[in-house]
């Protein structure tokens, strides 16, 4: 009986002292909430117990992000007075003591640009075809038309009076196209001694068709042109009724032009004259042959030059100009359905197409003062524009860089 009060009395003893752990407890939460108190009344205080870097391995993306100050609503003061207050402002960081972090590479997305072959396809369809870049610029060259007098013509019984020898005259005539820069001519009556003359005078400074590639008979009329500014391409003839309405091959070349790359076609041509009957219809025959030659090739886009001894002025004039709708240097035109000539006119004629600017026009007669042929040498500047200036012109950018499609030439 008297151990139950003992018993109770130790009990009574023991909830008065508290236990150990109790203690540790008790001292713990009081810590923390300290902590909790002094972080929340003054933020600061976190750098003194927060080291100033983790390690490599523990960084997170949130401390590698710099800090931006977030927009927040007033919260109530930590001292519990109820008031508004605002947050206080983290201050100012200082230098960080080691490499700041490097903000992360913003790559612009990338773009895909089609290949030339891509290119070439889809231009293709639309009739377009790339131009090679040393054709982007333009070019200027001079042309000329020039009925130099057949070496038949002067020599013989029935020789020209007045005028000397094939052999005396072609030296002055080839000094002229060259005080002028001619770099294409079609030739008359540039018969074959001729030819062999200008081979022994100028080596192969001149290239030429037919010349005497088609015999000796079929040199009259040949076109010239310079191989320091010229590259023949391609070299055809079309028959043309001369005299009596006898067919004769007679020259167009496509020669391209070595600085700038253009591509032009040259045709020559000499129309019958009276001397042998009336040769009327085959001047006009002859004509409309020259004006569908001048469109069919001119068709993909080719600039044409046709040169020539036609015979007449107005009478040739006129109907080319509207059938193969070329204009001439002088100024002789077909346009808004009527014909348009100079008041003075030679049967010696330059024509182009219309992608080609002339300037410079020159009706030299003093090839007939010096009585070196009987015709007048006829020249004029022709100028190809570039890319830039060419109707129906693109450029695209391909995966190699930018390039030009422009009509078919």
């Amino acid at each position: 009986m008297t151990r139950w009060p003992r018993a109770r009395g130790a009990r009574r003893s023991a909830r008065g002292r508290p236990s150990l752990v109790e203690t540790l407890v008790a001292v713990g939460a009081v810590l923390v909430m300290s902590t909790a108190l002094v972080v929340t009344l003054f933020p600061s205080t976190l750098d003194a117990i927060t080291p100033s870097s983790a390690p490599a391995g523990n960084e997170s993306p949130a401390a590698e992000a710099p800090y931006t100050p977030a927009l927040s609503s007033p919260s109530p003061s930590a001292s519990g007075s109820g008031s508004p207050s605002p947050a206080p402002s983290p201050p100012p960081s200082a230098p960080p003591t080691s490499a700041s972090p490097t903000a992360p590479a913003i790559t612009a997305p990338a773009m895909s640009f089609p290949s030339i072959e891509q290119l070439d396809q889809a231009m293709g369809k639309r009739g377009l075809t790339r131009v090679p870049g040393k054709a982007w610029e333009g070019a200027a060259f001079n042309v000329a038309s020039f009925n130099v007098l057949g070496a038949s013509h002067t020599r013989g019984k029935n020789r020209r009076p007045g005028y000397g020898s094939a052999e005396s005259r072609l030296p002055a005539q080839l000094e002229m196209l060259a005080a002028k820069e001619i770099t294409v001519a079609g030739l008359q009556e540039f018969q074959y001694p001729q030819v062999h003359q200008l081979r022994d005078l100028t080596g192969d400074a001149w290239g030429i068709f037919p010349g005497l590639e088609l015999g000796n008979w079929r040199a009259d009329n040949s076109i010239i042109w310079r191989n320091d500014q010229w590259q023949v391409v391609e070299t055809r003839t079309v028959d043309v009724p001369y005299f009596h309405g006898n067919m004769i091959p007679m020259p167009y070349v496509l020669l391209e032009h070595r600085t700038s790359g253009r591509r032009v076609w040259f045709g020559n041509f000499h129309n019958p004259a009276n001397v042998a009957g009336e040769a009327r219809q085959h001047r006009a025959r002859a004509l409309q042959i020259e004006a569908d030659l001048a469109r069919e090739l001119s068709a993909d886009g080719t600039p044409v030059i046709m040169t020539g001894d036609m015979n007449d002025r107005r009478e040739f004039a006129c109907p080319f100009a509207a059938a193969s709708g070329m204009v001439s240097p002088n100024g002789a035109a077909h346009e808004g359905g009527s014909c348009v000539v100079p008041e003075r006119m030679d049967v010696d004629w330059i024509f182009g197409t219309r992608d080609l600017t002339f300037s410079s026009f020159e009706s030299d007669r003093s090839s007939q003062d010096r009585k070196l042929t009987d015709h007048p040498l006829i020249t004029a500047t022709a100028a190809l524009p570039g890319v830039e200036e060419r109707p129906g012109c693109e450029p695209r950018i391909s995966r190699d860089g930018v390039v030009w499609y422009c009509p078919k030439d």
